[in-house]
């Protein structure tokens, strides 16, 4: 595991995909707004997929951290994989989470603009979009803030609003 989440090719790749698809989001935005003609219904869907999986990325931080200190504590034997792993996820957090943001902006456009008599999925897609900006307001609050006990008090309600949003996610993937 090391070999892989260490190797700089690997972070390379992943800021690279990063950029591209945050140009792809912002440009189809941009697309929607002025012409208000969408080039396919499934591309936008496919924004929300990837949008679904850069949001796992970015919680996969906590959870991969999670992991490592359980496996730290009963002495397994592969926690070093897990250490790498959340060293990674901890070194993508912030891309992760902006780029989730940035194509749920996309994804959600289309499909408010665009909705085919599905108000439940619409509602529930923007009240994840709500808790995603919760989330993403927090996050940058606690990296310009992370001090001593204020920062630890952020750092707990950035996780509560990413549990929120994990719900409210949950909920429009339901619907």
């Amino acid at each position: 595991m090391k070999a892989v989440f260490s190797h700089p090719i690997v972070h390379v790749g992943v800021k690279i995909a990063g950029a591209l698809l945050a140009a792809l989001s912002v440009a189809l935005f941009v697309l929607i707004w002025l012409t208000g003609q969408a080039p396919h219904k499934e591309l936008y869907k496919l924004l929300g997929t990837i949008a679904e999986f850069s949001a796992i990325a970015g919680g996969g931080m906590w959870l991969v951290r999670h992991a490592f200190i359980q496996g730290k504590k009963r002495n397994i034997r592969w926690q070093h994989g897990l250490k790498e792993a959340f060293l990674f996820f901890r070194k993508h957090h912030t891309l992760f989470g902006y780029l989730a943001l940035f194509l749920v902006i996309s994804h959600g456009t289309y499909f408010f603009l665009h909705h085919d008599d599905k108000m439940g999925r619409v509602y529930s897609g923007i009240g994840a979009f709500v808790a995603l900006l919760l989330v993403s307001t927090l996050g940058y609050v606690l990296q310009r803030f992370n001090k001593g006990k204020q920062g630890r008090s952020y750092k707990q309600l950035h996780q509560w609003a990413a549990l929120l949003f994990g719900g409210a996610l949950a909920i429009h993937l339901l619907m």
